[in-house]
């Protein structure tokens, strides 16, 4: 690099720390500003996150139940072999009368009483059948639930129907809101930045009139404040990992042990910090060149 070009870059840099001292007070509300803008996204995003993954993990267990009539049950292995080539089954498992009882018996430990007086084994034979990923949905569940009782050694189909519709309502609501949420947060916070370097552009006015008539370039007129944006946006990443930790950590105490999942972290922290801090630096850019895009234009 050539000694103008060093002198250049010290310069600009001296120039964009010169001026967040002297605005050190919207400085700090700009960075606290977009911090708590990418705090309270991220909360949305691990909910989503978390949520999804719980809807996944639900898709490995047993989703359909299939009662078999009394006639078909000596043919067990063709009937789940007709299962699995349905469109959508992604595993059945065949379960006898007797595993069924043995079952339920050991679901009562302590409570057998309950079925003294009964002799004969009252429970269905039936296989318990898993969905494909894709299949995860509560029309397309639906539709399956419908093809297999359509099958005439079908005695009965159950899945938990408004469970999954439910569940899957609310994942959808809850991105829905995350969308809205984050655009809204983005938009103020990139008004609140661009504003804040407007000020800073307007008190150096005449600075910059100056440069321009001894043949600054646009660009060289800019870089100060795109790096006043970009440091202010690395501080506010930095913070929004301390507000959401806090934030986690009243949360978590506050609600039943059963909900904490939803706010756990799904990414590892140094991915996450990485994460942050270039959504603030970005964030910083942008409202900075919006800021200056306007000015020189005037």
């Amino acid at each position: 690099m050539s000694k103008s070009g060093s002198a250049d870059l010290v310069y600009i840099l001296g120039d964009a720390l010169r001026s967040l001292r002297e605005n050190v007070g919207t400085t700090i509300l700009t960075s606290f500003t977009l911090a708590f803008s990418l705090a309270i996204f991220s909360l949305f995003v691990f909910v989503i996150m978390n949520l999804n993954g719980v809807v996944e993990g639900w898709g490995e267990k047993t989703q359909i139940i299939v009662y078999v009539k009394d006639a078909s049950v000596g043919q067990a292995d063709s009937l789940k072999q007709a299962l699995g080539r349905l469109p959508g089954v992604k595993s059945a498992e065949y379960i006898s009368k007797e595993k069924a009882l043995a079952e339920l018996k050991d679901e009562l430990k302590g409570h057998e009483g309950i079925l003294d007086g009964v002799d004969a084994n009252p429970l269905p034979a039936s296989f318990e059948v898993r969905v494909r990923d894709e299949f995860n949905q509560p029309e397309r569940i639906a539709e399956l639930a419908g093809r297999i009782k359509a099958l005439e050694w079908a005695e009965d189909v159950q899945y938990s129907r408004e469970w999954v519709e439910k569940l899957s309502a609310f994942i959808k609501f809850i991105q829905l809101a995350a969308i809205a949420m984050g655009v809204f947060l983005g938009a103020a916070t990139l008004f609140i930045i661009s504003n804040t370097i407007r000020l800073a552009v307007y008190a150096r006015k005449d600075e910059i009139e100056i440069m321009k008539l001894v043949g600054a370039s646009d660009m060289y007129v800019k870089v100060p404040f795109v790096l006043e944006g970009l440091i202010q946006g690395l501080f506010g990443g930095l913070l929004a990992m301390c507000i959401l930790a806090v934030g986690r950590y009243a949360v978590l105490s506050e609600i039943p042990a059963y909900l904490r999942f939803a706010v756990e972290m799904p990414f590892s922290t140094v991915l996450f910090l990485a994460f942050l801090t270039g959504a603030g630096m970005l964030m910083g850019v942008a409202g900075s060149l919006i800021s200056m895009n306007r000015f020189l234009k005037v």
